[in-house]
């Protein structure tokens, strides 16, 4: 089957979400199972209808193997059709096409997908973070952290394409702008910041400051989205949201394995870089697919953990190029008065990242803009979204275009 036949034959018809307040602790199974009965109501189905189940990578803050068929067993749930889908922590973004892929061949009926972690409230899980994303041969022995490993692709993307700090900077102002005003992220407390603000912030690793960077938070999130073929979620319901396009790219899971890769059919420019990434394959997969262009979008959610990866990512989708990016959010494109609504719950930088459920964050995110649910600042007149998933060093990554209509 061709990608393009996918195209607005499946659809979301159950939707729901579940977060922690500040302070407050839930298991992921628990935030999990809230979500799910939230779907459940929200589609008119029993449990018991559900014959597909897709999860992500197993929570930070529950790492049991096979947490897809511990949650199916926790929640009395047998599914005849069942994965987990990973690709870094990204997968969670591809189930979309996967509940696709089964809901159209006649695999499954009805598709639920499940994110869920709450890693920020686990202070243990949290402090063993920084070995996780670093090769165990040729990296771990320096005692990377994260933000240390992202710097250095700041670096570059300063040197070759002209970034400044200023220009990240501007990303954290504008993920502020929308995160002030959503009840759980975990920097929304902290109110307006400015480019000044955030050139204050302390040092992390140059040339990322505490502001260029996704703090841990909120402590526990939660989505879940039951797919099924179009013609089912229309008969169900009157507001389906319908997978439109979708694609995915993994180029490495280490960053020496980046460098260490010379040559590749796909376009990821001069090798070995460290400035290009499989996002735009992902994206082109996902626009030729859904037949749309950047300029049809009407609201972005970006998988971006820290400041510059957002423009890269913007660059990468095709709604501005490398050198421009800096300028294109300062413009303020990106905010709650742009042209380009994005990451309209604060992202990743000002929402948080409650573990590896941030991906879902996003899918959640997109759903409530199209739904006209927004918890924060409702984006006008939102019909057609794209969700954008980023696993490991830059190295895998998932696009969704989700719309109001087929």
């Amino acid at each position: 089957m061709s990608t393009n036949a996918l195209r607005g034959k499946a659809a979301i018809v159950g939707f729901g979400d579940s977060y922690c307040k500040r302070g407050e602790v839930k298991s992921a199974m628990r935030l999990a199972q809230e979500a799910t009965r939230r779907a459940l109501d929200d589609a008119g189905l029993n449990k018991d209808e559900i014959d597909g189940l897709l999860t992500g990578r197993a929570p930070m803050s529950d790492q049991r193997h096979q947490w897809n068929n511990i949650f199916a067993a926790y929640n009395k749930i047998t599914p005849r059709y069942a994965s987990e889908i990973t690709i870094h922590a990204a997968g969670m973004n591809s189930m979309l096409k996967h509940a696709a892929l089964a809901v159209t061949s006649g695999v499954a009926r009805f598709v639920l997908c499940v994110g869920a972690d709450a890693a920020a409230s686990q202070p243990t899980v949290r402090a063993q973070i920084g070995g996780m994303d670093a090769d165990p041969e040729f990296e771990q022995p320096y005692e990377p952290i994260i933000p240390t490993i992202y710097a250095q692709m700041a670096c570059r993307l300063m040197h070759e394409y002209g970034m400044s700090e200023e220009d990240f900077s501007a990303v954290a102002v504008q993920c502020q702008e929308w995160a002030v005003h959503h009840p759980y992220a975990a920097k929304g407390h902290k109110g307006l910041v400015t480019i000044d603000d955030v050139m204050r912030s302390p040092m992390i690793a140059s040339p990322l400051r505490l502001w260029h960077c996704a703090p841990w938070g909120p402590p526990g999130t939660a989505g879940a989205v039951i797919v099924t073929d179009a013609d089912t979620a229309r008969s169900m319901s009157d507001r389906p949201i319908y997978l439109l396009g979708a694609g995915e790219c993994q180029t490495h899971e280490y960053l020496s394995d980046r460098m260490a890769l010379r040559s590749s059919i796909l376009p990821l420019g001069d090798l070995p870089n460290i400035t290009s990434t499989g996002c735009r394959v992902a994206g082109d997969a996902a626009f030729s697919m859904a037949g749309l262009r950047p300029d049809d979008i009407n609201v972005v959610q970006t998988a971006s953990q820290f400041a510059h990866v957002e423009l890269q990512v913007l660059a990468e989708l095709g709604f501005t190029d490398l050198r421009a990016a800096g300028e294109f959010v300062r413009s303020g494109a990106t905010g709650p008065q742009g042209a380009l609504p994005t990451n309209t719950n604060g992202g990743w930088l000002s929402f948080g990242q409650p573990g590896v459920s941030c991906v879902m964050d996003s899918i959640s995110e997109t759903i409530r803009q199209l739904r006209g649910e927004a918890l924060g600042l409702q984006v006008q007149d939102a019909h057609i979204g794209l969700v954008h998933g980023n696993g490991g060093m830059q190295a895998c990554h998932s696009v969704a275009i989700l719309g109001r209509e087929p």
